[in-house]
């Protein structure tokens, strides 16, 4: 069949030698284009689908000589920046045409290529199983965003009950829920807002990575929200590693909002992770110890505009491994922001350590640095 290929909704200007286009209003692309062949490419384009040689016949009209193969190279380039769909109206299936999914499919065409139209991304997510561990401050909103994400099966754990103090910050629970159970009050809303998520719920307190392995079993990634007891972000990527199941975990502390992930086999593990304070002495080692020992007796500071902007940080990390769509941000790395002082952003990466015994776990996925990336 022969293929068909269309512009997207793009406008463009010359300006001098340089042709500037915008598809994303965000961006601009700059061409070269001293011949002027590249705007007669777009507007020969702009004429609607058509095939690669129907496109050489109609720039030898306005005068441009190229071969097929030619015209073949320049719709490859277009097609890298996110300018053309595939044209024989045609498409991955029918959540193209479902208005559930159409900001998603809006959001998707930003980067979507004619090998990887908008709804085969969305095929990927209904296709997607991510692992909800809390649905607390953070995990309730992370929750809420893969719902609206149309992942197609979830599984919730935890092991809490609903109480009046969760309401600044959780809203998928309601005031005649206090006493009962979160995991189960959480999967009740997923099933109210989209029926056809397949969604289970897992009534359990995590006590070590025996608990999480079973759960792991065709996951495609896990949201890693529970901070009790102490040690569980171990548990989780020792589990999570093990499995060679990508994780992404996001909380609070005091004024210090982070959030990271692990990429088992490519990336550092958190087992890796050395704190600042760990192997110094003196002033350095005695701040650690009184960070700490506040973070301890610290109660729960994660209002809502908190728990929401994590949750988003750490959905938009998770839709990364689902869909590839473009590659980790924090894999093997923090990402800080500070509530107090303007959200001031910065990222710290850590090193693997290359006698990780945690890391030795992963299955095989790629060759480990000696440096985070």
């Amino acid at each position: 069949m022969t293929e068909l290929v269309r512009l997207k909704d793009v406008a463009w200007e010359r300006y001098d030698d340089l042709l500037l286009v915008v598809h994303d209003p965000s961006k601009q692309i700059e061409l070269a284009d001293p011949d002027g062949h590249a705007e007669r490419m777009l507007t020969a384009l702009s004429a609607g689908p058509q095939s690669p040689a129907d496109l050489r016949q109609r720039l030898a009209a306005d005068g441009v000589d190229v071969t097929l193969q030619e015209v073949r190279d320049a719709l490859d380039v277009l097609d890298s920046l996110a300018l053309l769909r595939s044209g024989d109206g045609r498409t991955a299936d029918a959540v193209a045409d479902d208005g559930r999914y159409r900001s998603n499919l809006a959001f998707f065409d930003l980067f979507s290529t004619r090998a990887q139209p908008p709804a085969a991304t969305q095929r990927d997510l209904i296709d997607a199983h991510v692992l909800q561990l809390g649905v607390g401050g953070v995990g309730s909103n992370v929750l809420q965003h893969l719902a609206g994400l149309g992942v197609g099966r979830l599984t919730v754990l935890d092991f809490d009950l609903v109480e009046p103090g969760n309401f600044a910050r959780q809203y998928a629970f309601r005031h005649q829920d206090v006493g009962r159970s979160k995991v189960r009050r959480a999967a009740e809303w997923v099933r109210e807002f989209d029926p056809r998520i397949r969604v289970d719920a897992v009534e359990l307190r995590v006590t070590g990575p025996q608990d999480i392995a079973p759960l792991l079993t065709g996951v495609s990634a896990v949201s890693g929200m529970i901070d009790q007891p102490d040690g569980v972000n171990h548990w989780v990527n020792e589990a999570c590693v093990a499995a060679g199941v990508p994780w992404v975990r996001a909380g609070v502390s005091g004024s210090r909002l982070s959030y990271f992930s692990v990429d088992p086999g490519r990336s550092a593990c958190y087992a890796c992770y050395r704190r600042p304070a760990d192997g110094v002495t003196g002033p350095e080692a005695v701040a650690g110890r009184l960070n700490a020992r506040a973070a301890d007796a610290m109660p729960n500071t994660a209002i809502g505009p908190v728990a929401g902007l994590l949750a988003g940080y750490a959905a938009f990390e998770l839709l990364r491994y689902l869909t590839g769509y473009e590659p980790p941000h924090v894999a093997g790395a923090h990402f800080f922001l500070d509530a107090t002082d303007h959200l001031a952003p910065h990222r710290e990466a850590w090193d693997a350590d290359p006698d990780c015994r945690v890391c030795a776990l992963a299955p095989s996925r790629g060759l480990l640095a000696g440096t985070a990336r």
